[in-house]
């Protein structure tokens, strides 16, 4: 979700496809950024008409500490373009870590890929950076996530892989009925709608 009072420290962004294929990884970050203790904050979390898509990025990137970024997606749409806005608000994260006022110094990044170094074949300025593959697998983007926030942060609360796997899977067989129950979609479920089962969900579990 995109609330502007959340700390900046407990604040994590999201730069991910956001399409019904990519859906699977997006629950699993989703879900282990809440496990683990931390806000999600995406510019899916306002829907105003007059705020500019990027301005939204931007006030994002500004209010976290933390970012995942996927730069997976690297395939041709049917009119044979690539999707530039991945390595496009990674940049612009770098760039608020390197440029920024103080506060933006200590910003920390994962970036995923689908195999491993992928992208020195076609972003070779983040070469020596240590990308983590995820290979289209959500448990994968769990103990990634969970690993990373666990060193970065230092926090001593963060639960271990094994029980938030569990914890994922549990949720995943009980999402659909919970979705079901509240007048949802699970199938077609807003960003902040999906934040709100994951945050009692979680609640109910700590």
């Amino acid at each position: 979700m995109a609330a502007a009072h959340t700390d900046y420290n407990d604040s994590v962004f999201i730069n991910c496809p956001f399409d019904d294929t990519y859906t699977p990884l997006l629950q699993a970050i989703v879900y282990s950024i809440y496990r683990c203790g931390f806000i999600p904050q995406s510019a899916l979390g306002t829907d105003n008409a007059v705020d500019n898509r990027l301005d939204k990025i931007i006030r994002c990137i500004k209010n976290c500490r933390f970012g995942i970024h996927d730069l997976s997606r690297i395939e041709l749409n049917m009119a044979g373009f690539p999707r530039f806005n991945m390595p496009f608000e990674l940049g612009i994260f770098f760039g608020a870590e390197k440029l920024g006022a103080v506060k933006q110094r200590n910003k920390s990044a994962l970036v995923f890929e689908r195999v491993k170094y992928t992208y020195q074949q076609y972003i070779s300025d983040l070469n020596g950076i240590d990308t983590k593959a995820h290979g289209d697998d959500p448990l994968n983007v769990i103990r990634q996530i969970r690993n990373w926030l666990s060193t970065e942060s230092r926090r001593t609360t963060i639960p271990g892989q094994a029980r938030l796997i569990a914890d994922f899977q549990d949720f995943i067989v009980s999402y659909p009925a919970v979705a079901a129950a509240a007048g949802l979609d699970p199938a077609n479920m807003p960003f902040n709608d999906f934040c709100l089962i994951v945050e009692e969900d979680v609640r109910v579990r700590i």
